[in-house]
């Protein structure tokens, strides 16, 4: 797809020559700098970032990694502060943990025309656990202020020898350095995978190590020195470098999945072991191997092939249904109903599914694997399809940290139905939006799979119809009629759970000035499979202008669009709208009695190149009425940055269109 491929493309910057930095020796120009030299609005700047991996080892817990990172920050206005709180992210797991250490860090600042400092205190160092897999350590930095320069050290210890954590070369905030240094012993083999627009460039070389290995030795008849011996161990080290300079931020903008799928970075994973008197291990995988070996554990597939687990309650459902659709409607909705997300991701089940299905509670992998093993009972072809979450980023390379997420399909002669249990508010055929995440792969018992487009095929509708009275003192009072389907549908539920009436009305409200709602009705709220049906009365001071014998008024009132969201001149990356979109008003004017129509915008057709999407506008007037109607339809998902500048162009002049008014002048 060659939305894909430009993630690869180059984005050329101006280069500085590199300076030394050391840690402690901040100069008073630095402190003294009002704005960044290239980014004149940039909030802060990475001035330097070092960081440097490299492997020990002991005999008790073999090899372990360090890293070592160096930052260097300048805020520059109140909008950077946040920078002053470093937060660094630490696994953790069964099998080891990343621990943080040898933090230390100083704030610099001008007081009386010289270079004072502050150091970090322990105060300032705070550790908490994030869910069962991470950790977070944050790290405070005293007297941060406009024009304050941070300058921060730590090391990170991890056991997890074959995992390296990525590198990062793009934030928010421009950098103006970067210096990476990775050590590899010769018996791990890793392959590289870059992304992102700014080229890196990776320098290999190789050098000989030699360390020395304590170990104990455990039936030493003479116990000499405790039992304990030393010996060194010789090999060489691949070693990579990364040195660059003026790397630009990278802003999120309207419409973006992860801005972390275009960030300039470099991933290192592990492709092979190979030690002395051992076998070699081959960890090189293909996503077929992936969706395999996934499938093949216990809490995954083990749990599909449990033959009895819920098998009753199957044949229950199944008494109540008279076709096959209604039976994978009835299996959903008991499944989505019964279950009660517990807010945690992950592919496989967490403690198994007969006792989630006691305790009424679970996460993802327990309730959709649920869902599939019930469906299976019911006699479908069902099959679990693996995802990585929107901020789990998508995956480039084959990986097993590359899905993080499981749904149910069911495969028939009319194609896949999706489905995903988790959430309340939502149909079968309905996925939230952190799961739209452009495939998946499907996994089926023989263990062959295959991608899945996760989007639906179905545009989601929104329609509304509108009868107006356009009043000689400049406002106006009519009946509205809104029809949501699909994911617009879910949104509207998700976004109004628990709201009564009158909070429904407020809300609309406070979207328009002047705005007065009332005998607001609301159907099929609670029927979620069913499009959502809102309708009520609606009075609008000042919704036009009268000047003289006058009258001003768009045609599309409080449903104009009133701004363009794509404001960068350029983007270097695709622009996701979620799902297919249609968003069609039809509006009846009746125009105040003593008055005519002067003039009415023209109709307008537009549409953007290869049938991406369209847009249509038209006004007419019969007798004392004017019938308009506008349509904005979005007929692909993913827009490749290719065609940002039609983009772009295609929403200003939907914007500058709507913006046109209708002229009415006394008789």
């Amino acid at each position: 797809m060659k939305y894909f491929l430009s993630l690869f493309m180059i984005l050329t910057f101006a280069k500085v020559k590199a300076q030394e930095f050391k840690f402690g020796k901040v100069s008073k120009e630095e402190i003294e700098q009002k704005n960044h030299a290239v980014e004149k609005e940039a909030e802060a700047a990475i001035l330097y970032k070092k960081e440097r991996v490299n492997y020990e080892y002991d005999a008790d817990n073999g090899f372990t990694t360090r890293r070592y990172v160096h930052s260097r920050i300048k805020i520059y206005n109140k909008s950077g502060l946040d920078w002053g709180t470093i937060k660094v992210p630490l696994y953790t797991s069964g099998n080891g943990e990343e621990r943080i250490t040898s933090i230390k860090g100083f704030t610099y600042n001008m007081a009386g025309g010289k270079v004072s400092e502050t150091k970090l205190k322990k105060e300032g160092i705070f550790r908490e656990k994030v869910n069962k897999y991470r950790n977070q350590a944050s790290i405070a930095m005293p007297g941060v202020k406009e024009g304050s320069v941070i300058d921060v050290e730590y090391k990170i210890v991890s056991d997890f020898a074959g995992n390296i954590d990525d590198f990062q070369f793009q934030y928010g905030i421009p950098i103006n350095q970067v210096d990476v240094t990775v050590e590899i012993p010769e018996y791990y083999v890793f392959k590289k995978y870059s992304r992102g627009f700014y080229p890196m460039d990776i320098k290999q070389t190789k050098k000989n190590r030699t360390m020395q290995v304590n170990y104990r030795v455990e039936n030493d008849p003479g116990r000499l020195n405790g039992g304990k011996r030393s010996s060194d161990l010789s090999f060489f080290e691949n070693i990579y470098k990364i040195n660059t300079q003026n790397i630009p931020s990278l802003k999120n903008e309207n419409f973006t999945n992860n801005i972390d799928n275009y960030r300039s970075s470099l991933k290192f994973e592990l492709a092979s072991t190979r030690f002395p008197n051992k076998p070699y291990k081959n960890y090189s995988l293909q996503w077929d191997d992936v969706a395999e070996a996934i499938y093949k554990y216990e809490d995954f597939g083990g749990e599909l092939r449990k033959s009895n687990t819920l098998k009753e309650v199957v044949e229950k459902i199944k008494t109540s249904s008279v076709n096959d659709n209604q039976l994978a409607n009835l299996v959903y909705n008991y499944v989505r109903d019964h279950m009660n997300w517990n807010g945690y991701f992950g592919v496989s089940s967490e403690n198994g599914l007969k006792k989630a299905f006691e305790q009424k509670t679970g996460n993802v992998g327990d309730i959709n694997l649920m869902l599939t093993m019930m469906l299976r009972y019911a006699g479908f072809d069902a099959n679990p399809v693996l995802v990585s979450t929107k901020a789990n980023g998508i995956p480039l390379f084959p990986t097993f940290e590359g899905f993080n997420y499981v749904i149910a399909a069911i495969e028939n002669d009319n194609g896949i139905i999706l489905m995903d249990a988790t959430e309340k508010m939502a149909p079968i055929g309905i996925l939230p939006n952190r799961a739209l995440n452009w495939q998946g792969r499907l996994v089926r018992t023989d263990g062959t799979s295959n991608s899945v487009d996760l989007f639906s095929k179905n545009a989601s509708k929104k329609i509304v119809m509108a009868h107006v009275d356009i009043l000689a003192n400049g406002s106006a009072e009519g009946k509205m009629r809104t029809q949501l389907t699909d994911n617009l549908a879910f949104t509207y539920r998700n976004n109004n759970k628990g709201k009564d009436n009158e909070q429904i009305m407020d809300a609309l409200e406070g979207k328009v000035a002047g705005m007065e709602v009332n005998d607001l009705k609301i159907t099929n709220q609670e029927i979620n499979s069913k499009p959502i049906l809102e309708s009520c009365s609606f009075t609008i001071e000042s919704s036009s202008e009268v000047v003289g014998d006058k009258i001003y008024f768009k045609p599309a009132l409080f449903l104009a669009m009133e701004e363009n969201p794509f404001k960068q001149d350029k983007r270097d990356y695709p622009v996701d709208f979620e799902y297919l979109k249609s968003n069609k008003m039809s509006v009846t004017y009746n125009i105040p009695e003593g008055y005519q129509v002067e003039s009415i915008p023209e109709s307008k057709a537009l549409a953007l190149p290869d049938n991406l999407g369209n847009f249509k506008y038209a006004i007419a007037q019969n007798g004392n009425k004017l019938q308009f109607t506008s349509t904005v339809n979005l007929n692909t998902v993913l827009v490749p940055s290719d065609y940002y500048e039609s983009l772009k162009l295609f929403f200003s002049q939907i914007v500058t269109k709507q913006e046109e008014r209708v002229i009415l002048s006394k008789i």
